[in-house]
């Protein structure tokens, strides 16, 4: 027969703060889906504005559309996940919770890939007339 110990206030600290961390994830998701929004409308607008950042211009309708497909990806991860969830079964609760989460996150990353590649095509065209 194995006998436990009781919890230290640390460990409960630790065990309260892991799931306050699971619980806040779909809102950090969102947040960070929010801040890519203004992040790429600026790129956007950056880019309309200042037309000399890039010099080829197929390369700068790549990065526009790097930036605007982030941008419409951002905006839909921001929408609400919707599913069907029965509210009296916590394992369908829990179910509907990783999905959400999951599809989120899809929506973050795949944004946030778009804008780091919109970033490496100005980065990479600036150094190559830097060094030409």
């Amino acid at each position: 027969m194995q006998e436990g110990q009781e919890l230290t206030d640390e460990d409960k600290f630790y065990l309260s703060w892991a799931r306050e961390t699971v619980k806040s994830n779909i809102a950090l998701s969102n947040e960070m889906l929010k801040q890519l929004i203004s992040l790429n409308s600026a790129l956007l607008g950056v880019n309309l504005i200042f037309d000399k950042i890039v010099s080829s211009e197929g390369l700068k309708i790549l990065v526009l559309l790097c930036f605007f497909v982030s941008l419409t990806i951002s905006l839909l991860g921001l929408l609400p996940y919707e599913n069907i969830v029965d509210t009296n079964s916590p394992s369908d609760i829990k179910e509907h919770k990783t999905k959400a989460l999951k599809h989120k996150r899809i929506y973050l990353w795949t944004s946030a890939c778009l804008l780091l590649l919109g970033f490496v095509i100005v980065i990479g065209d600036l150094t190559v007339k830097w060094f030409v």
